[in-house]
């Protein structure tokens, strides 16, 4: 049976998995600065808000400004995560953050942008399968292209 630190050990981890501008398998150093914060008994959502009000920073840039690269590790979340820990967030601010961020994120069951997503034979078969006839009044038209 997992104990507490390890639940939330995985926790942060996966919070931090989730992010795009994240290596998708954290590193060793990662996994000891999760246990070090759950020592220090820092709140999840306030992992989870520093996560994405770093990620959210990051994305305010000017347009013009040359893209920064990945995030290598849950320390670069570190200075945020203190800021956060001396100074709790405001109420609501976890969901203000994840509705902001929800788009961008690699959540698990949000829909994937369009441009991002590739056709399956069955979502092309539903696409098919949904054409609403041209003409008020007509009926459903047979599917012929099998």
């Amino acid at each position: 049976m997992p104990q507490e630190k390890d639940i939330y050990v995985e926790k942060v981890l996966k919070l931090y998995r989730r992010l795009q501008d994240t290596r998708s398998r954290p590193r060793r150093a990662d996994r000891t600065l999760a246990g070090q914060l759950h020592r220090r008994g820092v709140d999840l959502d306030v992992v989870e808000i520093a996560l994405r009000l770093a990620t959210a920073r990051r994305r305010t840039r000017p347009s013009d400004a040359e893209p920064l690269p990945p995030i290598r590790s849950l320390h670069y979340f570190l200075p945020v995560i203190n800021e956060l820990s001396a100074e709790s967030p405001p109420e609501g601010y976890l969901e203000y953050l994840r509705h902001a961020l929800r788009d961008e994120s690699k959540e698990v069951g949000l829909v994937t942008p369009p441009k991002d997503r590739r056709p399956t034979l069955a979502s092309k078969r539903s696409h098919r399968q949904l054409r609403l006839p041209l003409e008020l009044g007509a009926g459903p038209k047979k599917d012929v292209s099998s």
